[in-house]
């Protein structure tokens, strides 16, 4: 089995680099990679999660995979819970209901075999005190005991395990006190990967039998560190029996650029500025 991670698309109405990239990008998936199924990490849109045009831009660029898609949220899409949530956009169970009148769902649950459970999470309600907390996480006791024996692919917005130790900003990372208890939720599963999104950066790594994955970007790299690739592109899987293989894939024909470069990211900056004064 094959499956494709992509991640922090960034698309706007207003169209551009970000879009003509998914473009791009779309093409090679489904001409060359030819996955089983596409699955989108979040950050979808360019960076308001209160855009609808933005949103449905987004939903409709995905229509162009051969595959079956798979699409999760960012904290772009529905906040980001506590006090640290970029530019005061905390997740609200407002913007998870506008998610999912135009996505249909936060969630999902895949079973490709009798082997493998592909399970995809919102990380932007963990910690967050919202009904749509208590309710995934009631799902995800549901999806313990229909998937317990399996291998487990987690795919979410933000990783579980911070790529620095040590330090604590909770942004980089879901609440450790989550990943425990998701863990003991599924502990009578093997959890093979966690592959998650949000740091526009390739990187792999290893928590006892756990792959860790993060998929760069496929709009613009972040500038500073040097952890992992800095490179636009994304993630191809392969499955075999109980094994499960990472490999990071880059695009030539994609445009490298800086966030301010973009008009729509500076055009939804000053109104995302403006409704904060």
């Amino acid at each position: 089995m094959r499956i494709v991670q992509l991640s922090d698309t960034h698309l706007s109405h207003i169209g551009g680099v970000t879009s003509e990239n998914f473009t791009k990008l779309v093409e090679y998936v489904n001409e060359v990679l030819k996955p089983d199924l596409v699955i989108n990490t979040g950050d979808l849109v360019i960076l308001s999660p209160d855009s609808d045009a933005d949103r449905e831009t987004a939903r409709l660029a995905h229509e162009g995979f051969s595959a079956p898609v798979r699409i999760l949220p960012g904290n772009h899409d529905v906040g980001m819970p506590g006090e640290h949530a970029w530019m005061g956009l905390v997740t609200t169970s407002e913007r998870v209901s506008n998610y999912k009148k135009t996505f249909g769902t936060d969630r999902f649950l895949e079973l490709p075999n009798s082997t493998w459970a592909i399970i995809g999470l919102n990380s932007e309600v963990f910690s967050s005190d919202l009904p749509e907390e208590s309710e995934q996480w009631e799902w995800l006791e549901e999806v313990a005991a229909q998937v317990q024996g399996r291998c487990v692919a987690f795919f979410l917005h933000r990783p579980f395990w911070s790529p620095m130790p040590g330090f604590t900003e909770h942004a980089l990372a879901i609440e450790e006190a989550d990943r425990d208890r998701l863990l003991k939720i599924f502990s009578n599963s093997r959890v093979k990967l966690v592959g998650s999104g949000h740091l526009h950066r390739f990187m792999q790594g290893q928590e006892g039998e756990t792959l860790t994955v993060s998929a760069p970007s496929t709009a613009f790299i972040v500038l500073g560190g040097t952890l992992g690739i800095n490179q636009l592109g994304l993630v191809e899987y392969r499955i075999d029996g109980e094994e499960i293989r990472a490999y990071f894939r880059t695009i030539p024909s994609l445009v490298e650029g800086e966030p301010h470069e973009l008009a729509a990211f500076s055009e939804t900056m000053a109104e995302i500025q403006a409704k904060a004064s």
